[in-house]
C-alpha cells in the first residue's frame, strides 16, 4: 500500500512537472492597464472573423470567388498573411487574435468551452463591444469582461449540425441576420460612440470544410455567402455612420485546414490565415514597402501586391492602435507598423504603448526575482538582460524629448525585442535545476522498483543505515531552508526534495539493492533497458512495430521451434501465430487513419468480415438453438442497417433518426452480450471479441475494424501459445476468469518476456490504425453513425470508447494470461511500470512547447499515454472484474457452486424477492437461452 501511494504522487509530481517547466501560464494577475489616446484614427473597428479559412482557399482563382473583397483588396486594402500558433483550433485562435495570448497550457486538458483563467482581450479595452457567433467563441470574452462592456448574442450549440445534407451556410446567415437587426435598431446611438468593436464569428467554413471539404462546391457556396454578408454589413454600416471615413475593417480567420478537412496539426494550410484591413488607419497596399522576396508578393489582375507576414497575436496590438485603446494585458504581440496609416507621432505613440504593456509582464517578473535575498546568485543573461532594458528606455526617452518619432519608433522595436526574450527567460528560470531533479527522482524511484522485485523472491531484511539516514536529512533540511529563503515556488521546492530523500532512503539500504549490482543482474537490466529502447522507438515510428512484432513472435513460440511439435493442434497453433503476426505487422505498413480518412469499401468490407466471424462465434457458443438464432438475427440487422446509413451518408441523403436510435440499441446489446457467456475464459474472451466489434465498427472510417479482427485473434492465438508453453497437459477451456490459482513469487525470463509482449501489443493498440494522440484533433465523422448536432461531451465519450475498446481487450487477456501462468498480478505491474518509466524518461527530454501543435500534442501525448499507463491500466485490469467475472450463464455443476457466482446470488436474490411463481418465469427463460439442463432439473 505504501508503494501503491508513493507511486501515485511521484507520478502526479512528474506529470505535472512539464507544465512547470514548458507551459507556464501567460496569464498574470495585477499588470497595469496601460494608456489610451483621445484622438485614434478609427472610432470603431469592424471584425470578420471566417472560422476555419486557410489562406489558399482565400487567394484560389484569384479570388474570383470573393468579389467584394478581391475588389476592396484592389482598391483600398492591405493584405497580409496571419501565422497561427499552437494549437490550429478555434478557442486557441480567437484567443491569440482578440487577446494577444497563446493559449494557457491547461485549457489542454480542461477543455475549449471554458475560460481555464480569464484574460484581458481588445474587447474588454474598448468602450463596448458587441459579438455574434458561436456560443463556444463568443462567450469566451464575455466572461470577466467589465460590466457592460461585452455584449454578445450567440445561436444554440444544437445549431452545429454535422451532418452531410445540412447547411452550413445557415449558421452565417444567423449571424449577419442578427448584425442587420442591431444596426437598423440601434445604428444612432451606439456607432456615434468612439473605441466601438463590433465582432462577427462566422463559423460556416469550418463546418462546411469539415463535412464537405475546402475544395468542394459546397465550401465555395459557403464562401460566397460570407463574401456577400459582409458586403451587406459594410454598406449598411457606411450608410449608417454616413461614410464618415472612422470605421476600420479587418477580414482574418483563426486558423485554417488540410484538404481532407482537418486542423489541429501545423501544416501550412492549417497555420496560414489570410489577413485583409481596411478602412480608417489602414494603409492602401499602394501605399506599402513591398517585400525582399518573390514569395511576398500577390499578383493579382497584373498588380504585385505585397504581402505582409505577420503573427496572430500581433492583430491584438494592431486592433488597440487603431481604436487608441490600451493594449490587452497580457498579450505577447508586436505592433505590425508597416500595416498604420498614422502619422509618425501616432506611431511612436502606439509602438511605446505596446513595449509598455511587455515591459509591464517583465517588471511582475524582475519584482520577483529581486525579492529574492541572495543576490548575488542571479545570473549573468539576467544581468545584461536589464542592463539592456534600462538602456533601451533611457534612449526612448532621449528621442522623444528630440520628438524624434522616427528613433522613436525603432528604439520600441528593439526594446519589445528584448523585453520578449526577458519574460520568455523566466517563465523558463527552472527548467535546468528541475530536469536534474526530475531526472534523479526517477532513476531512484526505478531503483527502487527492482529492489522491491528481488524483496518478492529474497525475503531476508538488513538493518537500514543510520549515518546515511541522518545526512540525508540534514541535506534535504538545508536545500529546503535555502530555497525558501530564495522565495522558490514551493512545487519546485518539492521537486528538489524529493531526490534527495529517495536516493538518501536507497543509501539506508543499499545492503537490500547489492543483488542489483551483480554481473548476471546487470545484463539482464542492459537486456531490459534495450527492450525500453527499441518501444520507445516504436512511439516515434510506428513501423518498427512490425519487426517488434516478428521478434516477439519468434520468442514465444521458440519452445515448440526447438523440437517438433507434439499434437497436430500445436503445429496449427504455430502456423497460425506466425501468419496472424504477419498479418498484423502488415497494419504499420498501411496510411494511418486520421480524420476523415474515409474508404467506404474497406469499411463494408470490415462489415461482411465481421458479421460472419461473429455468426461463427454465436454458433460455437453454448447458447440454446432459439438464442442463437436470435443472437444472428440481430448481427444481420446490424450489418444492414450500417450499410444503408452508410449509403445515405456518402450520398448526403437525409438520414433516420430511427436509423441512428437502432445504431445505439445495437451497441447497447454488444457490451451486455458478454455476460449472456459462462466465464471460461475462451468463452468470454470470444464474446468480448464479438460484442464490442459492433460499437467499434460504426465508429470507423475505413480499415480500422478489419485490424480490431486480426488484432483480437492474434491476442487470441498469443493467449493460447502461452497456455501451451506453460501448462501442456491443461486446456485453456479448463480455466475460469472467476477461479482462483495460486501465485508464483520467482521471476524469470518468461515473466519478464510476458510484459514486454503486454507492452508491445498495446502500442499496436495506440498505434494500429494511427496515434492515439488524436483524440485531441476532433473529427465529427468519427461519431456520424451516432450523433450529428455539436455535443462535444457525448462525441468524446464515443471517440474515448473507441480508442480504449482494444485496451480493454487486451487487459482481459493480459488477465487470463495472469490466470494461466500463476503469475503474481503485483509483480506484473511493478514490471509494466519500470518499463513505462523507463520510457517516460526518455518522452520527458522530448516535450516541446514550440512548433506545430502536432508536434507539441504528439510529445506531450507521448509522455502523458506512459506516464498514466499504469495507472489506467491497474484501474482497467481491476473494472475487467465486471466484464470477466460476472455471467448470467449458468453451466452443469451444482447449485452450491453456483451460488459462488455473482451471476447466481442476482438470480437467487431475485426469486428470493419475487415469490414463486416469478421465480418459476426466471428459470424458464434461463432455460430458453442456455441448454445447461437446469430447470429441466429444478422441475
Amino acid at each position: 500500500m505504501k508503494l501503491l501511494l508513493l507511486a501515485v504522487v511521484i507520478h502526479v509530481l512528474f506529470l505535472l512537472s512539464i507544465f512547470y517547466i514548458h507551459f507556464q501560464s501567460p496569464i498574470l494577475k495585477g499588470l497595469p492597464v496601460g494608456t489610451e489616446h483621445d484622438d485614434p484614427p478609427a472610432n470603431r473597428l469592424v471584425l470578420f472573423v471566417g472560422d476555419g479559412l486557410r489562406a489558399e482557399s482565400f487567394l484560389r482563382y484569384n479570388l474570383n470567388r470573393t468579389d467584394f473583397l478581391r475588389n476592396t483588396l484592389l482598391n483600398e486594402g492591405v493584405f497580409g498573411i496571419s501565422s497561427t500558433r499552437v494549437p490550429t483550433e478555434s478557442r486557441p485562435g480567437h484567443a491569440a487574435l482578440l487577446a494577444g495570448v497563446y493559449e494557457d497550457p491547461s485549457a489542454v486538458f480542461r477543455g475549449w468551452k471554458e475560460n481555464p483563467v480569464e484574460f484581458d482581450s481588445v474587447l474588454n479595452r474598448s468602450s463596448v463591444s458587441y459579438c455574434w457567433g458561436s456560443p463556444d467563441i463568443v462567450h469566451m470574452f464575455s466572461r470577466g469582461a467589465s460590466p457592460g462592456r461585452v455584449h454578445v448574442a450567440a445561436y444554440d450549440s444544437n445549431d452545429e449540425s454535422f451532418a452531410q445534407s445540412a447547411n452550413t451556410s445557415v449558421l452565417d446567415i444567423w449571424v449577419f441576420d442578427r448584425v442587420r437587426e442591431f444596426l437598423i435598431g440601434e445604428q444612432q446611438s451606439i456607432l456615434s460612440q468612439k473605441k466601438i468593436i463590433l465582432f462577427l464569428h462566422l463559423l460556416g467554413l469550418d463546418t462546411a470544410g469539415h463535412v464537405h471539404k475546402p475544395h468542394s462546391t459546397l465550401f465555395t457556396e459557403n464562401l460566397i455567402t460570407v463574401d456577400k454578408g459582409i458586403e451587406s454589413i459594410v454598406r449598411l454600416i457606411e450608410r449608417a455612420t454616413k461614410h464618415d471615413g472612422r470605421t476600420a475593417y479587418i477580414f482574418t480567420s483563426d486558423h485554417g485546414m488540410t484538404d481532407q478537412g482537418s486542423h489541429g496539426a501545423g501544416h501550412p494550410h492549417e497555420t496560414e490565415t489570410p489577413f485583409l484591413a481596411w478602412g480608417a488607419g489602414f494603409k492602401r497596399w499602394k501605399e506599402t514597402i513591398p517585400g525582399t522576396t518573390d514569395n511576398d508578393v500577390l499578383e493579382l489582375e497584373g498588380r504585385s501586391i505585397p504581402v505582409h507576414h505577420i503573427n496572430q497575436a500581433d492583430a491584438a496590438p494592431l486592433m488597440a492602435a487603431i481604436l487608441g485603446t490600451a493594449v490587452p494585458k497580457n498579450s505577447l504581440g508586436k505592433l505590425p507598423r508597416a500595416l498604420l496609416n498614422v502619422s509618425e507621432e501616432y506611431a511612436a505613440w502606439a509602438m511605446r504603448n505596446n513595449a509598455n504593456q511587455l515591459l509591464s509582464q517583465y517588471l511582475h517578473w524582475q519584482r520577483e526575482s529581486e525579492g529574492k535575498m541572495l543576490q548575488w546568485l542571479m545570473s549573468t543573461r539576467q544581468t545584461s538582460l536589464r542592463v539592456l532594458i534600462e538602456a533601451l528606455r533611457s534612449e526612448i526617452a532621449d528621442a522623444e524629448r528630440r520628438k524624434d518619432y522616427t528613433e522613436v519608433q525603432s528604439l520600441c522595436k528593439m526594446l519589445i525585442d528584448t523585453t520578449l526574450n526577458a519574460i520568455e527567460y523566466f517563465q523558463t528560470y527552472y527548467k535546468p535545476h528541475l530536469y536534474i531533479a526530475l531526472t534523479l527522482t526517477m532513476l531512484g524511484w526505478m531503483l527502487l522498483l527492482a529492489k522491491e522485485t528481488c524483496s518478492m523472491v529474497n525475503s531476508r531484511i538488513f538493518a537500514y543505515n543510520r549515518p546515511a539516514a541522518f545526512t540525508t536529512a540534514i541535506v534535504a533540511v538545508s536545500v529546503t531552508i535555502f530555497n525558501f529563503v530564495q522565495n522558490t515556488p514551493p512545487i519546485v521546492v518539492l521537486y528538489f526534495v524529493i531526490p534527495i530523500a529517495l536516493w538518501g532512503y536507497i543509501g539506508s539500504h543499499w545492503r537490500q539493492c547489492a543483488p542489483l549490482l551483480q554481473g548476471k543482474a546487470v545484463m539482464y537490466a542492459a537486456g531490459f533497458i534495450a527492450a525500453a529502447e527499441a518501444l520507445v522507438l516504436a512511439f516515434m515510428d510506428r513501423r518498427l512495430l512490425a519487426p517488434l512484432l516478428w521478434v516477439h513472435c519468434l520468442l514465444v513460440v521458440k519452445p515448440f521451434l526447438g523440437k517438433k511439435a507434439d499434437k497436430e493442434n500445436d503445429r496449427w497453433m504455430v502456423r497460425h501465430w506466425l501468419a496472424f503476426n504477419l498479418l498484423l505487422s502488415g497494419f504499420f505498413l498501411l496510411p494511418t487513419i486520421g480524420r476523415d480518412s474515409s474508404n467506404v469499401y474497406l469499411l463494408c468490407l470490415s462489415i461482411v468480415a465481421w458479421t460472419v466471424i461473429n455468426s461463427k462465434i454465436i454458433q460455437w457458443s453454448k447458447l440454446s438453438t432459439l438464442a442463437k438464432g436470435l443472437a444472428i438475427l440481430m448481427q444481420l440487422a446490424q450489418a444492414i442497417n450500417f450499410l444503408h446509413l452508410i449509403y445515405l451518408i456518402e450520398t448526403s441523403a437525409f438520414v433516420p433518426q430511427w436509423s441512428r436510435s437502432l445504431c445505439w440499441l445495437f451497441s447497447v446489446c454488444g457490451l451486455l452480450a458478454p455476460y449472456l457467456t459462462s466465464t471460461t475464459i475462451p468463452d468470454r474472451i470470444l464474446a468480448l471479441f464479438s460484442g464490442l466489434s459492433g460499437p467499434y465498427m460504426m465508429l470507423s472510417l475505413s480499415y480500422e475494424p478489419l485490424f480490431l479482427l486480426c488484432f483480437c485473434y492474434t491476442l487470441y492465438l498469443w493467449l493460447n501459445v502461452e497456455n501451451s508453453t506453460r501448462n501442456r497437459r491443461t486446456a485453456l477451456d479448463n480455466f475460469s476468469y472467476s477461479s482462483s490459482f495460486q501465485a508464483e513469487g520467482n521471476i524469470d525470463f518468461k515473466n519478464t518476456r510476458l510484459i514486454f509482449g503486454f507492452m508491445l501489443f498495446l502500442l499496436v493498440s495506440f498505434f494500429g490504425t494511427g496515434n492515439l494522440a488524436t483524440v485531441s484533433s476532433f473529427d465529427p465523422n468519427w461519431v456520424r453513425c451516432f450523433v450529428t448536432t455539436f455535443s462535444p461531451f457525448t462525441m468524446m465519450a464515443l471517440i474515448v470508447l473507441k480508442l480504449l475498446i482494444p485496451v480493454l481487450l487486451l487487459i482481459c487477456v493480459l488477465k487470463a494470461t495472469v490466470i494461466i501462468s500463476s503469475v503474481h498480478k503485483t509483480k506484473v505491474f511493478i514490471l509494466t511500470l519500470m518499463v513505462c518509466d523507463w520510457m517516460c524518461m526518455n518522452f520527458f527530454f522530448l516535450v516541446k512547447n514550440k512548433g506545430s501543435w502536432m508536434e507539441i500534442g504528439s510529445s506531450i501525448s507521448h509522455f502523458v499515454i506512459l506516464e498514466c499507463t499504469t495507472i489506467v491500466v491497474l484501474m482497467m485490469y481491476e473494472l475487467t472484474r465486471f466484464v470477466t467475472e460476472v455471467s448470467l450463464f449458468r453451466t452443469h455443476t451444482s447449485r452450491a457452486r453456483h451460488a459462488q457466482d455473482g451471476s447466481d446470488w442476482l438470480m437467487l436474490w431475485l426469486k428470493q424477492r419475487l415469490g414463486p411463481v416469478q421465480g418459476t418465469i426466471i428459470d424458464l427463460l434461463h432455460w430458453l437461452l442456455f441448454r445447461d439442463g437446469s430447470f429441466r432439473e429444478q422441475i
